[in-house]
């Protein structure tokens, strides 16, 4: 039985491939910040007791981390596949602050949940990943990361924190090329969730369905590659 921990978990995308993971038969390890006010996710403990782990992690806090891999490591032995799906589109959630009125303390905020918070979850759990076969890291970034499709003004913060998440996917692949651990860097898609709001095209079940059904089948060749759900690769 494999074993897949997904960030992020308690809402949105995140909450979405909990289900569907349970479903498959995986065993599931779900973080987020306040798993005790995260009723869909106790909901789905009472459904999935034995193969749904609940894990509370702030994923910027390094004594979090620490704690949550040996909560981790003391209970599974391995992990196939890490899902760095935690992200914000602003430091408030809610203003982006573009030209005229950028912030500072929104923008390093942005960048250390979307870009740092997922390499250093990455360093983190390698022992995990190491002790399996084709293990997987998933970087869950935005077209909006994309230098040569962006052809609009505005979102500083959150644009620069997905390009350099696809830069930290990109550099992270070479470094463990090696181990053949792939790496990969996924846009779901514009999503009706608590960020992508609900003039959203999709609602998250089939594009998760897809990303999960593209992760089964990449290998160490794909490796390092920026795709969309359905694996079109896209422009950095």
């Amino acid at each position: 039985m494999k074993t897949v921990f997904i960030t992020g978990s308690s809402r949105g995308l995140g909450l979405e491939f909990t289900k569907q993971y349970l479903e498959k038969g995986y065993l599931v390890i779900a973080s987020c910040r306040t798993p005790e006010k995260a009723k869909a996710l106790h909901d789905l403990k009472m459904q999935y007791s034995d193969t749904l782990s609940l894990i509370q992690l702030d994923v910027t806090k390094e004594k979090e981390r620490d704690r949550a891999f040996d909560e981790i490591n003391e209970v599974f032995d391995s992990i196939d596949i890490l899902i760095n799906n935690a992200g914000i589109i602003s430091g408030d959630g809610k203003n982006l602050y573009n030209l005229g009125d950028v912030h500072k303390e929104d923008f390093m905020k942005v960048l250390e949940i979307n870009s740092l918070a997922p390499l250093l979850m990455s360093e983190k759990f390698l022992p995990l990943l190491e002790k399996v076969t084709n293990a997987k890291i998933i970087n869950m970034t935005s077209q909006n990361g994309s230098i040569t499709q962006r052809t609009q003004g505005g979102k500083y913060s959150y644009c620069t924190s997905k390009a350099a998440l696809n830069m930290i996917t990109k550099i992270l692949s070479n470094d463990l090329r090696e181990k053949e651990i792939t790496v990969l860097a996924i846009q779901p898609g514009w999503i009706q969730t608590d960020m992508g709001g609900v003039n959203a095209p999709l609602k998250p079940a089939e594009p998760i369905s897809k990303i999960i059904e593209l992760v089964e089948t990449k290998e160490i060749a794909d490796t390092g590659k920026f795709l969309t759900q359905e694996g079109k690769e896209l422009p950095w």
